[in-house]
């Protein structure tokens, strides 16, 4: 009796966290859409800046009104400073392999990669093996990606010289998100999310293009503001938070195979905003990755054995 009313909250605490992570997902597929309409605006650079700066002015009200600690330890610093360099890692070479290769492409690469190496990071530095059910969802996560790339029509796609930098981001992000597991620890996953974003800021404010912006807020529409608005404020600053928040939890290694939901949802939002074709692969490749999540995270069971 007792057993069962402390397993309960448990329970109930695990499906908020499945919740929040899936329409932060959610929430990241579309931002492809509102990225590719804020690039015809200004330059890469002074996107990931404004990105940087409305993140802190989002969450130092947040943190004020829901009266949530801000402060990290002084053995916590080291983890900040080393997200923020991660993150700005991660900017660089997404914008690079959008530059030189192909964004969709390279964006279903970086999604389905990134939980492999996250688990192979884990692997190492954890010393944890994963599941036969985790193995299983993995390989199924691998294959939704290869779903979507059309591997059969164009092998030598993965090896393009822009999809090498989304391999590099694909990676960075996992060492990232391996370092702000242990946010907890030093403090909260908001406020570290928080002070990790200020340090990135104050990095690129020695690389922007000062007169470009100025130029850019004279003349920018209403359609330019939504989508940063969108951009900074709901995507980095509520999602990303929420993904740094639920991985402090349940550890990096799981909370990356919910990036097996993004390229489904990213194809869906650039056919509804952007009017961009949905392929049968499409369909198929999203439909295996989000199974993936649920195989990996145990919500679905392929194994009849309790191991």
């Amino acid at each position: 009796m007792t057993k069962q009313t402390t397993n309960q909250p448990k329970t109930k605490n695990e499906k908020w966290l499945l919740a929040a992570m899936i329409i932060s997902m959610c929430t990241w597929g579309i931002s492809w859409s509102s990225a590719k309409i804020l690039g015809t605006y200004t330059s890469a650079l002074n996107l990931s800046f404004l990105r940087f700066v409305l993140v802190p002015l989002t969450l130092l009200p947040l943190t004020y009104f829901a009266n949530i600690k801000r402060s990290v330890s002084k053995k916590g610093w080291f983890h900040v400073v080393g997200a923020s360099v991660f993150i700005l890692l991660y900017t660089l070479f997404f914008f690079k392999g959008v530059h030189e290769g192909f964004p969709g492409a390279g964006g279903v690469l970086v999604t389905t990669i990134n939980p492999i190496i996250a688990y192979i990071i884990g692997l190492f530095i954890s010393k944890l093996l994963p599941k036969k059910q985790e193995y299983i969802g993995l390989a199924l996560g691998f294959i939704a990606g290869m779903v979507l790339l059309k591997v059969w029509n164009n092998t030598s796609v993965i090896l393009e010289p822009g999809n090498v930098y989304f391999l590099l981001a694909a990676f960075v992000w996992a060492v990232m998100s391996k370092i702000s597991s242990h946010a907890n620890k030093f403090g909260n996953a908001i406020g570290f999310s928080l002070w990790t974003h200020i340090f990135t800021a104050f990095i690129l404010l020695f690389f922007v293009n000062y007169n470009e912006l100025i130029e850019l807020f004279r003349t920018a529409d209403s359609k330019f503001w939504l989508n940063i608005l969108y951009f900074g404020v709901i995507n980095s600053a509520l999602a990303t938070t929420c993904f740094l928040y639920v991985t402090a939890r349940i550890g990096a290694e799981k909370a990356s195979t919910y990036i097996f939901i993004v390229p489904s949802t990213a194809v869906l939002a650039s056919w509804i905003f952007i009017g961009e074709t949905i392929l049968w692969n499409t369909i198929v490749g999203g439909a295996l990755g989000i199974l993936a999540v649920f195989v990996i995270n145990g919500k679905f069971k392929i194994l009849s054995s309790n191991k």
